[in-house]
């Protein structure tokens, strides 16, 4: 006999799973930690990419004032300004990431949380059913 409750219980187990699903159950593989510094890092190399690619715009439109700077005895403040500059953007990108990677992985927790809850119901109410059929040995 068929348990409406487990069917419909399951049913939304699956639209969980194709939704929703695909992008929290993964995310809850990871430690806390461990899914914020990776996606840490993640920010950190794609930060420093954007900021090269930045500079190069920056320097092409700067070409004519570049030359006269290069003549004179600036270049080491110049090299200061630019770390300075290259240090600011990553940790305004890495702090974002964070913010934004932590609530992230709350909401996997909550989100998955519920899953699991739900999967939980769902094998209860399946040992039931097994309690209450008959064996194949009665019949």
């Amino acid at each position: 006999m068929l348990n409406e409750e487990r069917i419909l219980l399951m049913t939304k187990m699956a639209s969980y799973e194709k939704g929703e699903g695909k992008e929290c159950l993964p995310i809850r593989q990871y430690y806390r930690k461990d899914f914020i510094s990776y996606q840490g890092i993640k920010t950190f190399f794609s930060s420093t990419i954007s900021f090269g690619i930045l500079l190069l715009f920056r320097l092409v439109y700067e070409l004519e004032d570049i030359t006269e700077l290069m003549s004179s005895k600036l270049l080491s403040s110049i090299g200061v300004s630019l770390l300075a500059e290259y240090l600011a953007f990553v940790a305004v990108f890495e702090v974002a990431a964070y913010i934004v990677f932590s609530r992230r992985y709350a909401k996997a927790a909550a989100s998955a949380k519920e899953y699991y809850s739900i999967l939980k119901k769902v094998q209860k109410l399946q040992e039931k059913e097994e309690k209450t059929q008959p064996s194949e040995d009665w019949k």
